[in-house]
C-alpha cells in the first residue's frame, strides 16, 4: 500500500474511534460473520468494521465497509430501510420461507443500499487519491450488485464455482459509471454470462 493507502486507513480507525467504535483487521483472507465467511463487514450493534488482512482487495473492501458506516452516521434512509430486508434477504437465503412479494421488495432495497454504499466509495477513492484503479472498481461494484439477482434467483448466498470478478469477459460487460441502475434490473446478456459462473 503507498502512504496515502496507509493514512487512510489510520483515518478511518481514527473516525471510528471518535464515534465509539473499532476497526478490526483480521490475520486470514476472511472473516466470520453470523455462520458466512466474507472479506469484510461493517455491524453497527457490534460498533466495528472487520476486514480481512490478507484479503486480495483489503483496501477497497475497507473502503466499501467505510462506506456502509457513513450510510449509517449520516442516517440515509436507504440504509435504514435495508436493515429489515437484509433481515429477510439473509433469512429466506438460510431456508426460512416468507412472502414472495417481500422477498422480491427486500432483495431490491439491499441492492438499492449497496449502490448508494457503492456511489459513496467511488467518491472517497476520488477524496483520499487512494491507489485503486476507479474504473474497474465500479465495474466491479456493479458486477456485485447484479450478483444479488442472482441470489435472488437461486436462492443461495454465494453461487459462483469461478470468480466473476476475475474474469475479463464479466468485467468487460460491467459499465464503468455509477450512473447505471443496477439494482433495479439485470439486463439479459449479463445475467447469462454471470449465472455461466455459478453452480
Amino acid at each position: 500500500m503507498s502512504v496515502k493507502d496507509h493514512q487512510f486507513v489510520r483515518f478511518v480507525k481514527n473516525h471510528l474511534a471518535e464515534c465509539g467504535m473499532k476497526l478490526i483487521i483480521g490475520r486470514g483472507k476472511t472473516v466470520n460473520t453470523d455462520g458466512f465467511r466474507c472479506a469484510g463487514f461493517f455491524n453497527e450493534e457490534l460498533k466495528i468494521i472487520k476486514v480481512a488482512g490478507k484479503a486480495e482487495n483489503f483496501l477497497s473492501i475497507l473502503v466499501h465497509e467505510y462506506c456502509h458506516f457513513l450510510q449509517y452516521l449520516n442516517n440515509s434512509k436507504i440504509y435504514e430501510k435495508s436493515h429489515k430486508a437484509g433481515y429477510i434477504v439473509d433469512n429466506w437465503l438460510k431456508g426460512k420461507n416468507f412472502d414472495p412479494k417481500l422477498v422480491k421488495r427486500s432483495f431490491f432495497l439491499v441492492r438499492a443500499m449497496e449502490r448508494d454504499c457503492e456511489k459513496r466509495a467511488v467518491k472517497i477513492i476520488k477524496k483520499f487519491n487512494l491507489k485503486i484503479d476507479e474504473k474497474l472498481y465500479t465495474k466491479k461494484a456493479h458486477c456485485y450488485i447484479y450478483s444479488h439477482f442472482l441470489m435472488e434467483r437461486k436462492r443461495k448466498f454465494d453461487s459462483y464455482i469461478k470468480n466473476p470478478y476475475k474474469s475479463q469477459t464479466v468485467l468487460k460487460i460491467m459499465p464503468s459509471t455509477m450512473a447505471t441502475l443496477s439494482h433495479k434490473k439485470i439486463p439479459p446478456k449479463i445475467y447469462s454470462v454471470l449465472e455461466s459462473f455459478s453452480a
